[in-house]
């Protein structure tokens, strides 16, 4: 099952803005400086009280502001570039500023796809990944983790180390009756589902009335449990055990029919199920032994039967 829509969002990066000081229109007081330093003016002797004289008239002018680019008579020059200042502001930004907050079970890649509320993406191997509450036992204290469902779509939740609850190690497991962290369900490489059970192996199990060591499947969450049970106490359609007991699964002791045969969910997820048969050799003449199975949409194990 592969996820097609993980898709995740980032915010905008901030922005440097850069403030400029703006320069005044100086272009009349510049026009009148230099209409004041060009040639000299001569003034006819005939009008009124005028005098006439040869004499360059110079103005004194103020210093030229910035921009205007005029000379004055001691021969500076006024800068060209009206002045320009640049404002920094140094921020240091929230650890989750850039992350666009997503509701539990939202689809993701990375703990940036999950946003504040969350941080945690618990991703499956060709199945995708989860925005949910935790990664490891050591998120959910004192409790456990409960990896993903992603046959639901369901992120990994936080557990309070229960029967049946998800964990990684004994420790989280709270009932002194179910005490034992156990692998129930395992893709190598893509998922692991522990659950806090009475035993791993059938070693575990010390009471010879109840040797067997045998998975009770929780299908539609992704869930159960490991107990130690008798011999030929689990009926067809339930689970049962695929570890090796001399070439044969340990589970066919558990068994009522005495058959635990191997049920494959997509060519991956590998579950063992009590049925009729393991082969058509243990079905009467001209029978044939039909595949153990995982209904998805019914959320149930379907043993083998003879047909």
């Amino acid at each position: 099952m592969t996820c097609t829509n993980l898709r995740f969002l980032f915010a905008s990066a901030l922005a440097l803005s850069l403030t400029t000081v703006a320069c005044g229109d100086d272009r009349g007081d510049s026009a009148s400086a230099t209409e004041a330093t060009t040639a000299p003016t001569t003034t006819d002797a005939t009008m009124g009280d005028s005098t006439t004289t040869n004499t360059p008239t110079t103005s004194t002018t103020a210093e030229p502001t910035a921009g205007t680019g005029t000379a004055s008579e001691t021969g500076t020059t006024a800068p060209d570039e009206p002045t320009t200042t640049t404002a920094t502001t140094a921020t240091t930004a929230p650890a989750c500023q850039d992350m666009e907050d997503q509701p539990i079970n939202s689809p993701c890649t990375d703990s940036s796809g999950c946003g504040c509320d969350t941080e945690k993406c618990f991703v499956v191997p060709a199945l995708g990944g989860f925005c949910g509450e935790c990664l490891t036992d050591a998120d959910c204290s004192p409790g456990g983790c409960s990896v993903p469902n992603p046959i639901a779509g369901v992120g990994a939740t936080c557990n309070m180390g229960g029967p049946g609850e998800g964990c990684m190690s004994d420790a989280v497991c709270v009932d002194a009756d179910n005490g034992i962290c156990g692998t129930l369900l395992e893709v190598p490489g893509i998922i692991t589902v522990a659950t806090c059970g009475q035993c791993k192996v059938n070693a575990d199990c010390t009471d010879p009335a109840a040797a067997n060591c045998t998975p009770t499947y929780d299908v539609p969450n992704f869930k159960g449990k490991l107990d130690c049970v008798a011999d030929g106490s689990v009926p067809n359609n339930l689970g049962c055990s695929l570890e090796d007991d001399g070439g044969v699964p340990a589970g066919n002791k558990a068994c009522m029919s005495g058959f635990c045969g191997e049920a494959s969910v997509m060519g991956l997820l590998k579950l063992g199920v009590c049925g009729e048969c393991n082969s058509d050799a243990d079905c009467q003449p001209g029978e044939q032994c039909t595949d153990p199975a995982v209904d998805l949409d019914m959320g149930a194990l379907v043993g083998s039967v003879c047909m």
